[in-house]
């Protein structure tokens, strides 16, 4: 990930978050109630809302989640992601890690074809995961979930060896991910160039086929008669039950609304916070809740640079804000005040870190004394040796949601009565990208979602700078938080992954490197025609085993 790559990346976070984890077909959460359906149903058509359109229908070229989001149907994994972390069978059958945890081998099942006939081997991994990393494919999001991939090594047809670099423990919960899901290796080599642009060319293993494209406007999948080989946790097997998928993009809330309200839509995704009361109390109509893993929407201080390199400002700063209540207000008590660096939906997540931090104004001031800023100027912010302490927030305007919008200005708000000026600057992308890759702000503001705990990774540890492969976007240079992190890397020992990330997780809130805000959940509209949906270890849409009754 490439100073282009992490900017794209950051930029997509700030209006709905970046998918950079994995995904599978594990149900966390059911949206409707199956008994008043009666027996499955095979046939129809569901309508799927789309909140925005996907930057590319490549998955391992593209860099949101929408992506990720609306192509599970077409694209398997080799092993599926369950929310506690573990991992079952896919395409994979089994797999064994060599002691040094550098080689991968997958015994893959031999009933797969893509949706153009051809099989699915280990020279389809090969050809896949080469795409990947190739320098011409500018991989967003899948490169890094590859992280130090070296090879793949075709040792009979269907067995493949993945060689990497160096130990990388979240290999096998990153390759269940969409992001690197599994193209044709037809399609690869005679439309390489057009993937990106959707349709017909994107010819992928899944229980779905890609059949049309009109930009801006809708996607068509139909489902697959001869898919039979659904990951281990599935409720059935066999062919999908619905005939066809249809995707609207419509960008606007209403509309969405509207479209699930009247009829036109089956599922609407993305409600806002605003909106959930309204659909509530609609009859006909469910609302399907699903924690986001990953981290919150979170504020990082630069701690490269003053004010934020002196840890008493930023302590005295984080204690300066009432979250609850700025998000309380924000998001009319729909979404709670974040606790930690991770969401509560990630595995690892430490549930009592909340309690040891929040609005305090009189630490606060006791705080920023300290760090010497103790006079004041007209306007009533602090000064020391005649400067204002003030900290810019430069983001770029399209990419940040109205609710983050209010986020800030609430921060701001609550800054200002503690004396510190927080300037909110509006800039263009290309303006942000340069600003970010030479650390030429002070704070930043962003979400993750990944259900993998590894995210603190890039996010915190030193060789992971905005520019040189990482997100680290409160440039941070710990030595005791790369000490856990890379042994976190290297360990496959459950316990001991979830004692170092939750060492992590309070060290960053202890040195208040970052500023975690509310925790959001998945929301979408469904009607009451919709039966067997869930949703997967990344709350993504199952529509594998989903169908549809009559009107």
């Amino acid at each position: 990930m490439r100073s282009r790559r992490g900017f794209l990346l950051l930029s997509a976070a700030t209006s709905t978050a970046v998918a950079l984890g994995a995904t599978g077909l594990t149900a966390c959460s059911t949206t409707t109630d199956d008994t008043t359906g009666g027996s499955p149903q095979d046939g129809g058509t569901l309508t799927y809302a789309a909140s925005v359109e996907p930057d590319s229908w490549d998955p391992h070229q593209a860099s949101t989640s929408v992506t990720a989001r609306l192509l599970r149907p077409v694209f398997d994994s080799l092993v599926s992601l369950h929310a506690d972390g573990t991992v079952t069978p896919w395409l994979a059958t089994s797999w064994k890690v060599s002691d040094d945890g550098l080689r991968y081998t997958f015994r893959l099942r031999e009933d797969v074809t893509f949706a153009d006939g051809t099989r699915f081997d280990a020279a389809a991994v090969k050809a896949n995961f080469d795409h990947v990393v190739a320098p011409k494919t500018v991989s967003k999001a899948a490169a890094p979930l590859l992280g130090p991939y070296e090879r793949t090594e075709v040792l009979d047809r269907f067995t493949a060896v993945v060689h990497l670099k160096e130990a990388y423990a979240s290999f096998l919960r990153s390759v269940a991910s969409t992001f690197l899901g599994f193209h044709s290796p037809k399609a690869l080599k005679e439309y390489a160039a057009d993937l990106g642009s959707g349709g017909p060319h994107i010819v992928g293993s899944g229980p779905f086929r890609f059949v049309s494209y009109i930009a801006g406007q809708r996607a068509t999948f139909e489902r697959r008669a001869d898919y039979r080989w659904a990951p281990s946790g599935a409720g059935h097997t066999g062919a999908a039950r619905i005939d066809r998928i249809v995707v609207t993009v419509l960008p606007e809330n209403a509309s969405r609304v509207g479209a699930v309200t009247s009829g036109q839509a089956d599922i609407a995704e993305q409600i806002p916070a605003s909106g959930l009361a309204s659909v509530r109390a609609q009859s006909g109509l469910s609302l399907a809740r699903t924690p986001v893993p990953g981290t919150p929407y979170t504020f990082y201080l630069n701690t490269g640079r003053a004010p934020f390199d002196d840890v008493d400002v930023r302590r005295g700063v984080q204690s300066a804000i009432d979250l609850a209540a700025i998000v309380k207000g924000v998001f009319q008590g729909e979404y709670p005040r974040a606790g930690s660096p991770l969401t509560p939906a990630t595995f690892t997540y430490d549930k009592t870190l909340g309690d040891t931090w929040g609005y305090d104004r009189a630490r606060a001031a006791r705080l920023l004394d300290a760090a010497g800023w103790t006079g004041r100027d007209s306007a009533g912010y602090r000064t020391k040796a005649g400067r204002r302490l003030t900290a810019e927030f430069p983001y770029v305007q399209s990419f940040v949601s109205s609710d983050n919008q209010s986020i800030a200005v609430g921060v701001q708000d609550a800054l200002k009565k503690a004396g510190v000026e927080l300037r909110l600057i509006p800039l263009d992308s290309a303006s942000s990208m340069d600003r970010t890759v030479k650390g030429d702000y002070d704070v930043f503001a962003f979400g993750w979602e990944s259900p993998d705990p590894a995210v603190l990774r890039n996010l915190y540890h030193s060789e992971k700078q905005f520019g040189k492969g990482g997100m680290n976007g409160a440039r941070v240079h710990d030595a005791q938080l790369d000490t856990w992190l890379d042994r976190a890397q290297r360990t496959d020992d459950r316990a001991e992954l979830v004692s170092l990330y939750r060492k992590v997780q309070r060290r960053v809130i202890d040195q208040a490197y970052a500023i975690p805000t509310y925790v959001a959940s998945r929301d979408s509209a469904v009607r009451g025609r919709v039966h067997g949906l869930t949703f997967d270890a990344f709350t993504d849409p199952d529509l594998y085993d989903a169908w549809v009754s009559g009107s």
